[in-house]
């Protein structure tokens, strides 16, 4: 599964890109990819999308993400991401990381 990735603001600073693509083998859940998105760009990076840095691990509240343009919040960290429903295509996921001094 391929996720594409957008990152908005100060998130964007941090990763050095705007845009990413993220290769799974499975479908993962977004802690997980948040996970790897963290163990890739630091704890830097943790710190701006988690309030804590043990379990469980809940978003900040000043930065949004977004899963195909719907918000999501702490209790959707552990379920899987949307695949499309036409499985003739690659399945692929936008994630919009947006800090609320962004307008979000």
């Amino acid at each position: 599964m391929n996720v594409n990735l957008l990152f908005m603001g100060v998130i964007a600073d941090i990763t050095g890109t705007k845009k990413q693509t993220v290769q799974f083998d499975q479908v993962p859940t977004l802690r997980g990819l948040l996970t790897e998105l963290e163990r890739q760009y630091g704890s830097e990076f943790g710190a701006r999308i988690f309030r804590d840095s043990t379990a469980p691990r809940r978003l900040q509240m000043c930065t949004r993400i977004f899963v195909n343009e719907t918000i999501v919040h702490n209790h959707e960290l552990d379920e899987p991401l949307p695949t499309p429903a036409d499985t003739t295509t690659s399945p692929e996921v936008l994630v919009y990381f947006l800090p609320a001094a962004c307008g979000g």
